[in-house]
């Protein structure tokens, strides 16, 4: 094959087995350090051979925590590979120099019980993707530690550090080497773990940070208590918030680049009693999930969802509390709504992440501009679908129902704890019962819920206390096989590793529109609506549980139930 792509003459493979023949070294190894092929034309000839993918490794290419994690270091640098997930917990893709190096494949197979797939690339880029993804975690976890005993500036001591009165001497503490590259290796560390925020904590001694992957905050390494005032400086500059202002609470904003793509980050300041409190929102778009099947809904729930977001009116209102992956799901109904055809219009509190093809609009209370006054004049462009980041009082909620009754599909948020205590919600406000009647189409309340590791799932068996949870909605549950994560270096030893989202679906039918307009207690409502087929929080949880995606505990922490 070499020969018929032209990539080897036939004079140079003689020469190059007449040296096999002599050392008994690899071919292609013989065919690269001779010269007489290039590492690139031998992947090729491997993709040819085996009908497998050649992937170009770019500079900017960087492997996935979850890929990196699979395989050790010292394995990938002996066999020169490196995985990538193909499908979660089925099959991954080695990436291989030599896709005919069967000890390869199956070590890899023995170690992670995967189906193995192949690609192909060249030496050089597979090993400086190691170089890239393997030393980072080093680099970063070492870097963070180094700073913690860093030798504070000269004269500088922990009660000078904590309460610094002078700007100037602050920017240029800010500025330090070791300032920067503490907060660097910080924001490093939360996108490589998926951390959704970042928390600084002063304290009267020392301080904290702690990091929020999947839902729980969890500690990492925090700096000198000396450094901290500098840090916070750090953070205000990169977000242009007034540094001289620590007795106010600040809101700012910045983007950094890494791994290629760009991350926004937003700031809130709130002054204590030992300093300031800073808290970073990481916005990273690549992890933003657009696919309702992604977030969890699936089956009759996916279907009814996509044939309500094709009427020409009428809300559809998420609920639950903050933190619940409310406006991923919004995001990504925008996402089904977005066409050529459609004007689709949002109002956001702040924006988050932006979409392509959707006309967004922050709203700014300083100069008046509320929900309500947005709403006003979008209602003037001519909108075929209007998201409302939250339904926050009265007349927001008025104007979004008045908006659906002229000819607009409108979603939006409420916090409420399930789905049907929405409507007496709304009555609390001021909106009467007819107009929540004739406008609501379908209200979802959802919460998330952590997956069970994949790479350290093991079958154990709950106590007594655990299965009385679940028999009032499923008496048959002392029949089910229950898992949970018994630890591994994927899940930093926690079991659990990702979140879906699971729903109570309420689908706002005649009979429960009837009995919105008679204003029924809400006991009243939720068990009409689960005599009509309404699958509540806890219902669908446990059903995760049965279906081996979460634990008993995980489910009851966050469903109500009944």
């Amino acid at each position: 094959m070499l020969i018929r792509s032209g990539r080897v003459g036939g004079v140079e493979l003689e020469k190059a087995l007449t040296i096999q023949e002599q050392t008994g070294q690899v071919l292609t190894d013989i065919l690269i350090d001779e010269q007489l092929a290039s590492p690139r034309d031998i992947a090729l000839t491997y993709s040819d051979l085996l009908n497998i993918p050649f992937l170009e490794l770019d500079e900017d290419f960087h492997l996935k925590r979850d890929e990196y994690d699979m395989i050790p270091e010292s394995l990938a640098r002996r066999f020169c590979l490196f995985p990538l997930i193909k499908e979660e917990g089925i099959s991954i893709t080695l990436v291989m120099k030599n896709p005919l190096d069967m000890d390869a494949v199956d070590t890899v197979r023995s170690l992670t019980s995967l189906e193995i797939h192949k690609a192909v690339s060249t030496e050089d880029r597979i090993l400086a993707t190691i170089d890239k993804c393997y030393r980072e975690e080093a680099y970063v976890e070492a870097g963070l530690q180094d700073i913690v005993d860093v030798e504070v500036a000269e004269g500088l001591s922990a009660e000078e550090g904590a309460d610094l009165g002078d700007v100037d001497q602050l920017l240029v503490h800010a500025n330090d080497a070791p300032v920067v590259r503490y907060v660097n290796l910080l924001l490093m560390e939360a996108v490589r773990d998926r951390a959704s925020d970042i928390h600084f904590e002063p304290g009267e001694y020392n301080c904290s940070v702690r990091i929020r992957v999947d839902g729980s905050l969890r500690p990492v390494t925090p700096p000198p208590k000396s450094l901290y005032s500098a840090i916070v400086t750090r953070i205000k500059i990169l977000s242009e918030m007034d540094i001289s202002e620590r007795r106010l609470p600040l809101d700012g904003r910045f983007k950094f680049k890494f791994s290629g793509r760009v991350i926004d980050v937003r700031v809130s300041s709130m002054p204590l009693v030992f300093g300031e409190k800073i808290v970073m929102r990481i916005l990273d778009k690549q992890s933003l999930v657009l696919d309702l099947e992604d977030i969890g809904f699936e089956g009759r729930n996916l279907k009814r969802f996509k044939e309500i977001l094709g009427m020409p009116n009428g809300i559809v209102l998420l609920t639950g509390p903050t933190g619940s992956g409310k406006t991923t799901t919004l995001y990504s109904a925008l996402n089904i709504l977005r066409s050529p055809t459609r004007n689709v219009q949002t109002v956001e509190d702040p924006v988050e992440y932006l979409i392509e093809g959707i006309n967004q609009m922050p709203i700014r209370p300083k100069i008046g501009l509320t929900f309500a006054e947005c709403l006003r004049h979008i209602l003037r462009q001519d909108p075929d679908a209007v998201m409302i980041g939250e339904i926050r009082d009265a007349e927001t909620a008025e104007i979004a129902m008045r908006a659906s009754l002229t000819g607009h599909i409108v979603l939006s948020t409420l916090h409420t704890n399930d789905a049907t205590s929405s409507f007496s919600r709304l009555r609390d406000i001021g909106i009467p019962s007819y107009l929540t009647a004739a406008t609501m189409r379908l209200i979802i309340a959802q919460r998330l819920v952590k997956k069970i590791c994949p790479n350290c799932k093991t079958v154990y068996q709950p106590d007594a206390a655990e299965l009385e949870w679940v028999r009032p909605v499923f008496p048959d549950a002392a029949e089910w096989t229950y898992y949970h994560g018994a630890g591994c270096n994927q899940c930093r030893n926690r079991g659990m590793k990702g979140r879906r989202a699971i729903f109570e679906f309420l689908e706002v039918t005649p009979n429960i529109r009837e009995l919105v307009h008679e204003e029924v207690d809400d006991l009243t409502l939720r068990r009409k609506a689960i005599e009509g087929g309404m699958e509540t929080l806890a219902e669908n949880g446990f059903n995760r549980v049965r279906l081996g995606e979460t634990t008993i505990g995980e489910a009851i922490s966050v469903c109500q139930v009944d």
